[in-house]
């Protein structure tokens, strides 16, 4: 059994006699001929297509050979696109799932599963794990000689399809290259990570050295506020003020001197943003 179908970009091309010209073409270049086979257009899709059906036992009672039939199916199909000028598929995601019977509804469901996990497998055996939740079997063909692993097959309610027949991306040797892929992506992020953590630790230390280095300022600055005996207009301040100050405070001072010695007045005193220089405000004259 064989489909083909075609784009709906060529639908009002497709009549029968031409369906039947591709149809026949089709089986000449794939080499089934001499042998019976019937053309039947199906109509339940928006896609234009055909099924062939075909007896495997030529005329002459030989075995018609299957081997390479996808890779001669995809010569053969586009010679017949390039030779009449028909559209070129626009890949499998256009495809209508809903639409689709078996056993290409499977093969499609294997596609999705395939491409959905694929990123995040580094090695055959993360493939084989992940395909699990799907329900999809996955067997890898070795060589007898090395045990090395040489081709991919999956199945899924008992329907199998080799990895290059499910898609070209998914032969094992594609998925090879894809798991390499996967685990130089994965040491790339790791390293970004990695340079990336160590930025982050290096601006916090700065962060937290800086934080260190101005507290430190401002206990030093404290000390000396303290041990010093600082007077202001005649009224010596305590250690406990003058550490009131250093914290961005004020505090009010009685019995200052006036400049001109006239009189005595109260202030409120602080100190500038600098910490260099000593204001007093709101002054309060008092009488002698």
């Amino acid at each position: 059994h064989i489909p083909i179908a075609f784009s709906p970009e060529d639908k009002e091309r497709m009549s029968d006699e031409f369906m039947i010209r591709l149809a026949k073409e089709y089986m000449q270049e794939m080499g089934v001929n001499n042998t019976q086979y019937i053309i039947v257009r199906h109509e339940n899709t928006e896609n234009p297509h055909l099924h062939i059906v075909y007896n495997r036992i030529y005329n002459d009672l030989k075995l018609i050979s299957v081997n390479n039939d996808y890779k001669r199916n995809i010569k053969v199909c586009k010679k017949l696109k390039d030779k009449y000028n028909l559209t070129y598929g626009k890949g499998k995601e256009k495809v209508k799932r809903e639409k689709l019977d078996n056993p290409d509804k499977v093969k499609y469901y294997i596609h999705d599963a395939i491409k959905s996990i694929l990123s995040n497998c580094k090695n055959p055996a993360d493939l084989r794990f992940a395909l699990k939740k799907f329900g999809i079997e996955l067997e890898y063909k070795q060589k007898r000689t090395t045990g090395e692993i040489e081709g991919v097959s999956f199945r899924y309610n008992d329907i199998s399809f080799k990895g290059s027949q499910v898609d070209r991306k998914f032969s094992f040797g594609n998925l090879k290259k894809e798991f390499e892929n996967n685990i130089e992506e994965a040491k790339r992020q790791g390293q970004e990570e990695y340079l990336r953590e160590q930025e982050e630790q290096k601006i916090q230390q700065e962060a937290e050295l800086k934080a260190k280095q101005k507290a430190r300022k401002e206990a030093e600055a404290k000390a000396q506020i303290a041990k010093r005996n600082i007077v202001l207009r005649g009224v010596e301040l305590t250690p406990e003020q003058g550490e009131t100050l250093m914290g961005d405070g004020s505090v009010f001072l009685e019995g200052l001197n006036k400049s001109d010695g006239s009189c005595q007045f109260s202030a409120y005193a602080f100190l500038n943003d600098e910490k260099t220089g000593l204001f007093s405000v709101k002054t309060i004259p008092m009488s002698l």
